[in-house]
């Protein structure tokens, strides 16, 4: 080969390694970027994932936040807002709208303006469509504020309770505490001079006792159902002899008042219960009887099977609960017309009734048809054993 072939064949190889290289490190750099989009694909796919997954945390949030919460950008405009504010203000909340025209409420709207204006949390009060509501407004960064919206009429409906059950047990304790104050001084300074004086004042001393007790025994009744201490233990129970305890129990306050309690129960009728818990339900409504019932009056117990349950019936004569009371009578605190305002107690005893029924997987009502003398009739239900 001349030199100059040989000159020739060197251009060609070299041409060719250039080639080769070039193509080798297109392909590697191909390659690398492949890899770049197949790990940008994944990381994709890895945050698209968990944006899901904090939308739906936010939407469990909202559907079980109890307040309205409503998200507003820096410009006043709705950016979202959770099922409890679209109930108050309505369909017509919606993102993308102004607050005052989602709201309908120009005092909400400058209260809003007012806290973006201080560049500070606003907390206090507002009406809305005649309610009241405890508003706090958030301000966060970027100018967004969220504005958190709580209805106060059942906590202010709750605090009235409160406050009438406080005032009701300071009278109800004041009354009977004074009686027996007065009948032990009647008995100190010897007023009562014959045996039957005596023991006549001893049987109100143990009267008003009684009714302390009963007092006593309903608020601690009732603080083991708020604490959740009251566990009920299902066993099987012979609903005579429960009825036949009960009567035992509260037969010396029938006696007093001359009234009579019969017990109409077969000996056949055994229902799971909770033997303590249901006998305080039923001495309640027993009590109840007998204090709203007129002296030589008569008290009925009865129980017997319908639509597989087993149904305890406590049916008085007394004056019985106007039509317009009954669908509230298992309230707490709750005391119905002048008739039984006139009587003591603290408006717990029926409520509790209700709470250990419904535990026992049964249901209470009240029939009367609030005419004097046509008396009141409690029905509950029991699960029979078998």
């Amino acid at each position: 080969m001349t030199l100059l072939d040989w000159i020739t064949l060197l251009a060609v190889v070299t041409a060719l390694g250039l080639l080769a290289w070039r193509w080798r490190t297109e392909h590697a750099r191909a390659e690398q970027w492949q890899t770049v989009a197949v790990i940008a694909d994944r990381r994709l796919v890895d945050a698209r994932q968990q944006l899901e997954a904090l939308e739906s945390q936010i939407a469990a949030l909202e559907v079980a936040q109890i307040d309205g919460v409503l998200v507003l950008n820096q410009q006043g405009t709705l950016l979202r807002l959770n099922a409890t504010a679209h109930e108050i203000f309505g369909p017509g909340a919606i993102p993308g709208e102004s607050l005052m025209t989602a709201s309908r409420s120009a005092e909400l709207d400058e209260l809003v303006s007012g806290a973006r204006a201080r560049q500070g949390e606003t907390d206090t009060q507002v009406s809305l469509e005649g309610l009241p509501y405890r508003v706090r407004v958030h301000l966060a960064d970027g100018g967004v504020a969220v504005v958190v919206l709580r209805e106060l009429s059942e906590l202010q409906r709750l605090g009235r309770a409160r406050r009438d059950f406080i005032a009701n047990i300071s009278h109800e304790l004041r009354t009977p505490l004074t009686s027996v104050r007065l009948l032990v001084e009647s008995l100190m300074t010897g007023v009562a001079e014959s045996p039957e004086a005596v023991r006549g004042l001893y049987e109100k001393i143990n009267t008003e006792v009684n009714a302390l007790e009963q007092m006593s025994q309903e608020l601690l009744d009732l603080a083991q159902i708020e604490s959740g201490q009251a566990v009920v233990r299902l066993v099987p129970v012979s609903v005579r002899e429960l009825v036949e305890a009960t009567v035992s129990r509260l037969q010396p306050q029938a006696v007093r008042k001359q009234q009579g309690l019969t017990i109409h129960v077969g000996e056949d009728l055994v229902a799971l219960a909770d033997t303590e818990q249901l006998s305080r339900a039923l001495g309640n409504l027993v009590h109840n009887a007998i204090k709203f019932t007129p002296e030589g009056g008569n008290i009925r117990l009865a129980a017997h099977r319908k639509d597989g349950d087993i149904v305890v019936a406590v049916t008085d004569n007394g004056p019985g609960i106007a039509a317009a009371d009954q669908p509230r009578v298992f309230e707490r605190f709750f005391r119905g017309d002048r008739a039984r305002l006139r009587q003591s107690g603290t408006g717990l005893g029926l409520a509790i009734a209700k709470h250990v029924v419904e535990a026992h997987g049964g249901r209470i009502w009240v029939e009367s048809e609030g005419i004097p003398g046509r008396g009141t009739s409690f029905f509950f239900t029991l699960l029979p054993n078998s």
